[in-house]
């Protein structure tokens, strides 16, 4: 396509496309903060899992009472002794395990910061009723760097975002690439995001220094994940997968994953999106992996293997929907075809003169007249 006919197409841009472009960024300064301050914002314990030992006789009485004043907020089970009550922590299965014989609060700092704290204020109130002094036991502490127990985040955020942005790329700017081709630069991209997102938080800032190859393989999986899920949308959606991607991965998907605000403090709705988002597998992959030896992760990698599964659905699906892998390709083609029906055009002229066909009008041939004294 020549110059002009560039310069002439941006001309006739029409309004009302150009405004709808606009509302791409009115969409991120609108959804963006309003997702993760609806989130974030003010956390508050929902049905938050906690027990109580049944080492004296009035601990069943005190479950039932904790339970009643605190409704929809938390939900109260009895455990046998101090070793369930710790097993329960340790597994997060319970926020927190109360032990009404000698005050003792079982927790997991390591399993959300801002959950420990609401729990430990729960059972402050419960000791006093009992005339207990609550004696607070961390079991999973958090590392001295990653004070907060979420130093994660990061690195899960970046292998979604790195996962999404690298299949829209890949879409827009490698048009004529052969989907297998894609694949491969998707598959080696994760073994590079996995291996370079682990090793600054690893090796450059020193914030874990345990489970490397485990936080490695997690990342590598989430950015392969979002990458091939937004190429299948791509393939269905056209530009709108933009929208689509940006919201699943980034809007939605970190305020979901329950590692700034766990889920146990999330709204409702999060909390249904953390078990549901791909986001959300990587949030509790990396917590049990970092934390918590690896337990209880098998539903978490179900969730994130059903959802590469879904993103090579989605591929597949694109690909019967537009039969034409290579677009380049269907270009020589379309070219082939006009030039057989217009031989006197040459090649490569079929877009110029759909765009402007004054542009490319053919003139009548020009003839100079016989010079005198010529034969």
């Amino acid at each position: 396509m020549s110059m002009p006919s560039l310069a002439g197409a941006a001309r006739r841009a029409p309004l009302p496309m150009i405004l709808m472009a606009m509302l791409f960024p009115v969409f991120m300064a609108f959804a963006y903060p309003g997702s993760y301050l609806s989130a974030m914002l003010e956390p508050a314990p929902d049905h938050m899992q906690l027990a109580v030992v049944e080492s004296t006789k009035d601990a069943p009485q005190i479950a039932q009472q904790l339970q009643a004043e605190g409704g929809d907020a938390v939900d109260v089970t009895t455990v046998a002794d101090s070793a369930a009550a710790k097993t329960a922590v340790t597994d997060l299965e319970a926020r927190a395990a109360y032990d009404p014989s000698n005050g003792s609060l079982y927790v997991a700092s390591a399993g959300g910061a801002q959950a420990t704290s609401a729990a430990q204020s729960i059972f402050e109130e419960v000791a006093q009723k009992t005339d207990q002094t609550l004696h607070v036991k961390d079991l999973r502490g958090t590392t001295a760097a990653d004070s907060t127990g979420t130093g994660f985040m990061y690195m899960l955020t970046a292998c979604l975002v790195a996962g999404y942005v690298t299949a829209t790329m890949l879409t827009s700017l490698a048009r004529g690439v052969r989907l297998p081709v894609k694949l491969a630069v998707q598959v080696l991209m994760s073994v590079v995001a996995g291996v370079l997102t682990a090793g600054v938080c690893f090796g450059f800032y020193g914030v874990y220094d345990h489970h490397l190859v485990g936080a490695a393989l997690i990342g590598g999986s989430l950015f392969l994940t979002a990458s091939v899920v937004q190429l299948g949308f791509a393939g269905l959606l056209g530009q709108a997968s933009t929208l689509v991607g940006i919201s699943l991965f980034v809007i939605l998907g970190v305020p979901a994953s329950g590692v700034a605000a766990t889920p146990d403090m999330l709204p409702g709705f999060f909390r249904v999106l953390h078990r549901l988002l791909p986001s959300g597998a990587g949030g509790e992959l990396l917590r049990r992996v970092l934390y918590f030896d690896a337990h209880g992760i098998g539903t978490w990698v179900l969730l994130l293997v059903t959802w590469l599964l879904v993103g090579a659905g989605l591929v597949w699906l694109g690909t019967l929907r537009s039969p034409s892998a290579d677009p380049a390709t269907s270009v020589v083609t379309e070219e082939r075809e006009h030039l057989r029906a217009h031989p006197e055009g040459g090649m490569f002229t079929a877009y110029d003169e759909a765009e402007d066909p004054t542009e490319h009008a053919p003139q009548a041939p020009r003839h100079r007249a016989p010079e005198e004294g010529l034969a």
